[in-house]
């Protein structure tokens, strides 16, 4: 049985003490992202909608979770399924964590199996939000249709990355914020995962949106502040893009 699969990661791993910082971060986000069978995905999203779901919000209203969402690939590379969940204790989101799974197989394994089959495979990442157009416990809360990721290798300069992000390229984008080009933004700092140690989030309206924000971003930082957005494009010097379509809480 792969029960698992359908974590966002495991708990041993999330007790090492690699993640004692996360104690200390306002608000920890918890993701998973799945590797789908394309032509049976929708099965899968509905065995989240009407298995997995009613089972978080459990979590929520017993405090231990702020929020979760289930987002769907639009565009970009092989992920096809994200699962997210949000926290302000790591200790209390690994407890709802192991009761969303003891539920689960209590109640419909066979539905998890399924997903399984369904989405074989996956990667876990914990992120914690830095700079943001938003306070830290309403990440994740209340989006809008449509969200753009843009996931960032970085070398060891990874912190001066932070710091341009919050001082020059901050204020461009809460422009387009208060502007109404974007709903929203956070930039995501790396605790546990793959490759990927910054993700810049924006939601919006529509892929219209998206794909708006993404072709003037990169001109608007470039006017705004030169030197720092080339300094940042040597620091982390390969992305990848993603356009999600939402479900969230």
């Amino acid at each position: 049985m792969h029960i698992r699969r359908i974590s966002v990661c495991a708990a041993a791993a999330l007790l090492t003490t690699t993640l004692v910082s996360a104690q200390e971060a306002s608000t920890t986000i918890f993701a998973t992202y799945f590797r789908c069978n394309e032509a049976k995905e929708e099965r899968a999203d509905a065995i989240y909608k009407e298995t997995v779901a009613p089972i978080l919000e459990k979590q929520v209203k017993a405090g231990r979770l702020l929020t979760y969402g289930w987002s769907r690939h639009w565009m970009g590379g092989e992920w096809r399924r994200l699962e997210y969940m949000t926290g302000k204790d790591m200790n209390v989101m690994v407890e709802a964590r192991d009761a969303y799974i003891d539920e689960l197989i209590k109640q419909n394994a066979a539905a998890a199996e399924e997903f399984s089959a369904i989405c074989p495979s996956h990667d876990d990442y914990v992120w914690t939000p830095g700079a943001s157009s938003q306070a830290p416990e309403a990440v994740g809360r209340n989006r809008p249709a449509v969200g753009a990721t843009t996931y960032f290798q970085c070398d060891s300069r990874e912190d001066e990355a932070d710091a341009i992000v919050k001082t020059a390229f901050a204020p461009v984008m809460n422009q387009q914020v208060k502007d109404g080009k974007i709903g929203s933004w956070v930039w995501l700092r790396h605790l546990l995962g793959g490759k990927y140690r910054r993700a810049l989030v924006v939601d919006g309206a529509s892929h219209a949106a998206m794909l708006s924000f993404w072709s003037g971003l990169a001109p608007a930082l470039d006017a705004a502040q030169p030197q720092l957005s080339r300094r940042f494009t040597e620091i982390c010097s390969s992305h990848s893009d993603y356009i999600w379509d939402l479900s969230s809480k």
